[in-house]
């Protein structure tokens, strides 16, 4: 998942925007992060382009704050929302995209389980040059299936 440079959005835009993709839809699905104590949000993590046939998703995730950073919470996010994808959805893959700079989100991909299956050269131009974008995956039964076990034990 790419994220593009900050817009002001209205208000409305914003409620609207909420209300759509909280409806209920066959090929998506979208979750709050939220710290455990307080229970403040501080991203969100996603499974689009549900393919109920190949039984496949693209997986997307979003930690806001630096200051959330580099505490497992999208490590831990990672693995609950694999695991529901596996076992409780039956999907037998996950797929996602990420920026060749983007070393923390990668790492964590990797302690997940995820392997890069493709490149695609200068396909993005971002901070006033062109970057790769690396495709990563994994199957449910692929070994040293990390996502098994959340980073809290549970």
């Amino acid at each position: 998942m790419l994220v593009s440079p900050f817009r002001y959005v209205s208000h409305a835009a914003e409620e609207q925007w909420i209300r759509r993709k909280t409806a209920y839809s066959q090929t998506e699905i979208r979750l709050a992060i939220c710290l455990k104590q307080g229970d403040q949000h501080i991203g969100n993590i996603h499974l689009t382009n549900i393919d109920w046939v190949s039984r496949h998703a693209c997986v997307g995730i979003f930690i806001g704050e630096a200051k959330h950073w580099s505490n497992g919470y999208g490590q831990q996010a990672m693995r609950v929302l694999l695991r529901h994808a596996f076992h409780d959805l039956g999907l037998h893959r996950a797929y996602l995209t990420v920026l060749e700079d983007n070393h923390r989100a990668i790492q964590v991909y990797e302690k997940c389980g995820f392997v890069v299956e493709g490149r695609l050269r200068k396909h993005d131009f971002k901070q006033g040059r062109f970057k790769d974008l690396i495709f990563m995956g994994i199957c449910v039964d692929d070994p040293g299936g990390n996502w098994m076990n959340s980073a809290d034990g549970s």
